[in-house]
């Protein structure tokens, strides 16, 4: 087997090391050593965006948030699903991520980041989630992290509370879906997304699409 190819690190604000690496056609992406994730096993990362663009209010102008560029896996799947006049914001917090993109993956994914509908912002996705943001997205789609808990970022759990809930409900518009990606199915917080008024399913997918490691999405409805 051919050893990994470090391509690039990166030290977090808050002291974690951020890696890149390849080992033949294959990408990994490690957070203090521990695998976040591959190219091997996107599968659920395009059902993130996927499952979300199947429930969205009827427009022929959708606007959606992706909170979380990863590999650039959902924000492909999302504008494979999109008509040609949508709108897609990517917010990435770590710009060394959205450098990796360009750099090495962008050929992977058919350079989703030159695609005229995406616009991305180096920011914490919640600096998009503000009042002046009421009811602008038909859907909102979050990948930030491995369950809705902070792991990587501390502060991304005042997304996943009642709060930052109630203030993602505000952003999107009548019947506008919230997508959430997590490696476990989390029952507490489907409580907490029907607490803040939401209508909740979930989906499981697999990591290889019919095989491997069972990840869950969460589609969240406003009324």
């Amino acid at each position: 087997m051919k050893p990994f190819e470090t391509l690039g690190e990166f030290m977090t604000p808050e002291g974690h090391r951020l890696t890149l690496h390849r080992r033949t056609r294959d990408y990994y992406l490690y957070f203090d050593g521990e695998e976040l994730m591959s190219s091997r096993r996107p599968a659920s990362e395009s059902a993130l965006a996927t499952l979300a663009c199947r429930h969205l209010p009827d427009t022929k102008q959708p606007q959606v948030l992706i909170g979380g560029l990863g590999f650039g896996y959902t924000l492909r799947a999302a504008l494979d699903a999109l008509p040609a006049a949508a709108k897609v914001v990517v917010a990435e917090v770590f710009p060394t991520v959205v450098d990796w993109n360009r750099e090495y993956l962008a050929e992977i994914q058919g350079h989703p980041l030159d695609d005229r509908r995406v616009r991305v912002c180096v920011s914490d996705v919640r600096d998009l989630l503000q009042e002046k943001f009421r009811g602008r997205y038909q859907a909102i789609l979050l990948d930030v992290d491995n369950t809705p808990e902070a792991w990587c970022i501390k502060t991304n759990g005042q997304l996943y509370d009642e709060r930052g809930l109630g203030r993602i409900k505000r952003c999107l518009s009548p019947g506008g879906i919230l997508a959430v990606w997590s490696a476990s199915p989390e029952p507490a917080f489907v409580k907490r997304l029907r607490k803040t008024g939401f209508k909740v399913s979930t989906e499981t997918v697999r990591a290889f699409g019919g095989r491997g490691s069972r990840h869950t999405i969460f589609l969240a409805r406003t009324p």
